[in-house]
Parts: structure tokens; sequence; C-alpha cells
């Protein structure tokens, strides 16, 4: 019984370690872990992707000596689709792709004008890839930004995706996860936005990237672009803020003020008054005047804060106005979602009278109401 006992262990045992080899291509050293996707369609039909993958050999040795930047490459193939490029690429490396590791995926703008959704159908199917993955449109090229150089060192797909996780301290600063976008871009009550990166050579071979702007899609093709003001605005209207700074300016005193973002809330609510679809817009808003314009640090007269408050609600008001203007009336665009709060609130109305959301935006009337507190003066070391 002994000797049968024996027998079935080394047979077990046999089994694991040939198991053991036959899954050795998945060890992460004999990976190609990706880190970023650049996405450029071709006039052939083809598509180009630039893969920014991790040195395994460099980011495992702890003794290597490298830098951050040192862990990285990138390097171009071609496909007829992108996961026939994605394919193309294990073939020529010799190693499987590990796409859980990715971080970003950039679109070139001549692909975003055309249509990203055929591209979009691979990050889609393949259960590897995170939904939660960035999206985000190059201002020329995906190479470009997934290729761009810091001295000899490619630009890491990480430091990219930080660009974009600073929405929470910027106003004018927009991240896009894939299944947002996807939603959206299958809605017809809403267009997806994506952030615009710009690849820019500040010295010889040494390039930065930055967010230049936000695309706002129709469907799945790249229809305008917002600037910085429309940014804050899209921000405040989707209850993005978290914290954030703007300036206005105070003719009365003859000053330029910055307020520093403390608290922001927006109530939306639909409503159908004499036959026309119409929205209530409550912004709520808590500020700190970060720095004034006195010598003394605390001795902001209560009058010049009134002032000031004044002037805040004024400009954001009017920017939500100019903005909520460009998207419904001159672009028929709806990146709030205005349409989808409606759709919830009126479905039955939605669904006999409005064939086409888009094309009935232009009508649609709103009202803004601002409320503007000024909480603190000093980055908040005095309470007002």
């Amino acid at each position: 019984m002994n000797k049968v006992l024996k027998i079935l262990a080394l047979l077990g045992l046999l089994v694991l370690l040939f198991s053991g080899c036959q899954n050795s291509e998945n060890e992460l050293k004999n990976r190609l872990i990706v880190q970023a996707i650049g996405i450029d369609a071709q006039k052939d039909g083809t598509v180009l992707v630039t893969l920014q993958t991790l040195n395994t050999e460099m980011a495992g040795n702890p003794n290597s000596g490298a830098s951050l930047g040192d862990v990285v490459t990138s390097f171009q193939v071609t496909g007829k689709t992108v996961a026939d490029a994605i394919s193309n690429a294990a073939t020529m490396i010799g190693k499987k792709p590990l796409l859980s590791q990715n971080r970003l995926v950039v679109f070139g703008r001549d692909t975003a004008e055309q249509g990203i959704l055929e591209h979009l159908d691979f990050f889609v199917r393949d259960t590897e890839n995170r939904t939660t993955v960035l999206l985000a449109v190059s201002d020329t090229t995906a190479y470009d930004v997934v290729s761009a150089k810091m001295g000899e060192n490619v630009l890491t797909a990480d430091s990219i995706e930080a660009i974009l996780h600073a929405q929470q301290f910027s106003t004018d600063v927009v991240g896009q996860a894939l299944y947002s976008v996807i939603n959206k871009m299958e809605s017809d009550t809403a267009d997806a936005y994506l952030p615009v990166l710009k690849a820019s050579e500040e010295k010889e071979d040494e390039s930065k990237v930055e967010l230049c702007s936000v695309a706002v899609f129709q469907k799945d093709k790249l229809q305008y672009e917002l600037n910085e003001e429309g940014i804050t605005a899209l921000q405040l209207l989707t209850n993005e803020v978290e914290i954030g700074y703007f300036s206005v300016e105070n003719p009365e005193y003859d000053s330029t003020t910055v307020l520093k973002i403390r608290k922001s809330r927006v109530k939306i609510q639909p409503a159908v008054k004499n036959g026309n679809i119409h929205f209530d817009i409550q912004l709520q808003m808590t500020v700190d005047i970060a720095e004034n314009q006195t010598e003394n640090p605390f001795g902001v007269s209560k009058e010049f804060i009134q002032s000031t408050t004044k002037c805040a609600k004024e400009y954001i008001t009017n920017l939500l106005d100019e903005s909520l203007k460009q998207s419904f009336v001159v672009n028929q665009a709806d990146p709030y979602r205005f349409g989808t709060r409606f759709l919830k609130a009126y479905t039955s109305y939605y669904k006999e009278n409005i064939e086409d959301w888009k094309a009935v935006l232009p009508s649609v009337e709103y009202n803004i109401d601002t409320q503007i507190e000024v909480k603190y003066v000093g980055n908040g070391a005095e309470n007002i």
C-alpha cells in the first residue's frame, strides 16, 4: 500500500513540474507588460499601434541602477485591427502581451476625427483589458505622446496618467475611463469627451506632455474642442470639481482676485414649461480668497469681499451660460448629460415628443442661479 502511495505522489509531482514548464510563458519575465497603447489609423486601412512596455530585465533587477525612464521602451507595429497589431507584436518580440497593467490608450487626432468606436471594440471584448483604463486624444499622432522622450528615455505612462488624475485638484483637467466613454458613445442623450494631450519638444531630445483642450465627440467622431474656460464649465456642470482656482476682475477696486474653490455642488432640475424643455441650474460654491490685495494679510474689508463675491457670481454665471450656448446652439452637443436627466425625469414625454435629442438642443431653455460664499481669507487662516 505504501509503495502505491509513493508512486502516486511521484506522479503528482511530475504533473506539477510539467505544468510549471507549460505555463512558463505566463511568468512576468516572459511577458510583454504593456503600459500605454497609441492608435493611429493609416490611409491604407491598417492600424499603426505604438506600445509602451516595461523593460522587465531592468525593472526586475533592484541592482540595475536604472531610473524610472530606463525601465520602459516603445515600439510600433501594424495590423488590420488593433487586436491584429498586438498579435503581431507578440510574434515580433516573442513574448505574449500582458494588457491588464495598461494605464493609457491614446488616439491620434486624425483617428479621432474618423471615429474610434471600432478601435475600442478590442478593449471591450478582450477580458484582460481594464474598463478603468484612461483614454485620451493626441493633438498630433498617438505615437508622439506614447513615445515622447525625456532625454534618452521614454516619458513613462504613469507620469502621463498622473496628469489626467490631477482632475481632483484642478478645474481645467479631465480624465475619462473606458467604461464612461463607451456608455456616452452608445447613448442617445449624451456626448463623450476626451482630454487632448500635446507632446512638445522643450529641448533637443526632451519633450513634455500636457493637456491642451478637451475634445467633444458626436457619437464616436471628434466634433469640436473646449478651451480652458469651457473645461471649467464642463467640470462644474458635471459635479466633478473637488478643488481648483479661478480669478475675477474687480473694476470697483481695480484688482484681480484669486479664489480657491473649497466646495462646489450643482443641482440641475429638468422641467417642461409652456411646452418647452427647461432646466433650472443651481450652483452653490464656497471659496477662499487665496491671496488678498493689501499689505496686511487679514485687512480685507467686508465691502471688498461683497464686491468680489458679486464679481465672482457674474463670472461663473456667464461662464456657464456661454458654454451651454456653445454646446447646445452652435454644436448641438450635450457633454453635460442634460438629456439623460430629462429622459429619466420625463420618460413618457421624451418618448412621445422627442425623436432626436440633439435636434432640440438649440431650443432648450435654462435658468442659472449661482450662489457663492467667501468663507476664508488667507488660505483658510481666518474665518470671516
